[in-house]
């Protein structure tokens, strides 16, 4: 009777992975639904943003998906709509050409773990270090490349094929696999490996192993002529008024350049919530999935650093894998929550708009159990004075003649010797090289080089910063 009950239990779990979660009642949709149109309806109003539009996915289900204000404000004041408003997704755009390369290495066309040089025919990377770079640098933003400026471009006609822009552009900065820094012109070189290695264009390939399986018929790079009456303008508040604002153009496609809609986007995400499969179908192989949602490196292995594209986000408690989007316009965001099996994906005009994450707040804040922030009652108690100095975000242009550098952050040892003043909190150490903000809202930690003295810290995921004086 056992073997038959626990055989019983066994199919029951493979038929039904979904009933191991947690599922979101009717009354917590409905009590959700009404917190974010309070949330929505004020930021809209408070920063005179035109549109907003979210999904909410659960396993194959859609929780929650809606549109709010203006889609285009030139085209007769046209409502935003989940279902056929295309929008721009920015970033966002990296965990698809991170899963394409993935998706290669699912074909056994290409060894994650080998020289890019090996599979590279326009291009190859300097070899400025004894350490190759691999396919799996490039996707865990670990290839040590400079961000170099001049990407963007406002005409169709200014860009450059990729293979020519990066030629000059793979600019070494450091050993690969040492030090996360959120990078542009890696996740490049994934989109122009991916074309080299299927002889292919990224955008054709992400169609016949994406965007088509899954049923994503408003996504592109290119617009087509059938796409562009569905376009939602992205538009910037300049003087009190919306205005809309021009297409941009990037030479580093890969990384930027995806137009989606809301609806389009949810199917994305229920196929990552079921590590690969959407309706009974493989688009991605269960290894790849998960490893884009588990953790591959970071500054410190107790802070959030990044899977395979996506980068890992503690929320409200709640382990979560995402990547946010921004461009002129729009701003956006994505993140799955596996062990609540739960995807978002919000949008907005206006770049750079917090609005998206106070929504995405309000969100994990419904979804999570609570938690109590209490201090660590295990702390180190010993000088702390090493971990002072200047630390500068690590994602700018080193090499550039007139740079631009990002504003300095100070740490400071505090009188006690054992706590660190930073970024506006008090951090006190719980392990060798990470500390905990008293707040219990922050982690942040360090990377020594072999002499002891540091080098890099990290507050999770792109928040990584170099040290530049002590």
């Amino acid at each position: 009777m056992k073997v038959f009950l626990s055989r019983l239990f066994l199919l029951f779990f493979l038929t039904n992975p979904l009933s191991l979660f947690s599922q979101l009642s009717s009354n917590s949709i409905a009590e959700l639904e009404q917190k974010l149109d309070l949330v929505i309806q004020s930021g809209l109003e408070d920063q005179q943003i035109p549109g907003f539009a979210f999904i909410i996915v659960q396993g194959d289900k859609v929780l929650l998906k809606k549109g709010y204000g203006i889609s285009s404000l030139t085209a007769g004041n046209s409502f935003i709509d989940p279902d056929s408003s295309i929008i721009r997704i920015g970033s966002i755009t990296k965990t698809f050409t991170a899963m394409a390369l993935l998706k290669l290495a699912d074909q056994k066309r290409i060894d994650l773990h080998a020289d890019v040089n090996t599979y590279l025919k326009s291009v190859q990377v300097p070899n400025t270090y004894d350490s190759p770079i691999t396919a799996a640098h490039l996707i865990t933003h670990s290839a040590g490349f400079d961000e170099l400026p001049g990407r963007l471009v406002f005409s169709e006609q200014e860009l450059i094929p990729l293979s020519e822009f990066l030629k000059e552009r793979l600019i070494r900065l450091r050993e690969p696999g040492v030090f996360t820094s959120y990078s542009t012109y890696g996740i490049a070189l994934a989109g122009l490996l991916t074309e080299e290695v299927s002889e292919m264009s990224l955008e054709s390939y992400m169609k016949q192993n994406i965007w088509s399986p899954l049923g994503m018929s408003m996504t592109s790079i290119t617009l087509s002529k059938e796409h562009r009456p569905f376009v939602s303008p992205g538009y910037e508040l300049e003087n009190g008024v919306n205005n809309p604002q021009p297409w941009e153009w990037y030479h580093t496609y890969p990384a930027s350049s995806i137009n989606s809609t809301v609806a389009d986007m949810g199917k994305y995400m229920m196929m990552h919530l079921n590590l690969g499969r959407f309706k009974n179908d493989s688009i991605l192989s269960e290894k790849s999935a998960k490893a884009m949602q588990t953790h591959q490196l970071s500054v410190h292995s107790d802070v959030d650093g990044f899977g395979y594209g996506f980068y890992q986000d503690q929320i409200n408690g709640l382990n979560t894998f995402g990547h946010g989007g921004d461009m002129l316009g729009y701003s956006s965001f994505m993140s799955l929550v596996p062990d609540k099996n739960i995807g978002v994906f919000v949008v907005n005009h206006h770049e750079g708009s917090r609005l998206r994450f106070l929504v995405l707040r309000t969100i994990m804040e419904h979804i999570a159990e609570p938690t109590d922030q209490k201090e660590d009652a295990s702390r180190i108690k010993s000088d702390v004075s090493r971990f002072s100095g200047l630390y500068r975000w690590s994602t700018y242009c080193h090499t550039c003649p007139e740079n631009y550098y990002p504003s300095a952050q100070e740490i400071i040892a505090n009188s006690d010797d054992q706590t660190l003043t930073g970024f506006g909190r008090v951090f006190y150490q719980v392990k060798p090289l990470l500390f905990k903000s008293t707040d219990g809202l922050r982690i942040m930690g360090f990377k020594e080089d072999e002499q002891g003295k540091i080098t890099y810290m990290s507050l999770g995921n792109s928040n990584t910063f170099e040290r530049i004086r002590d």
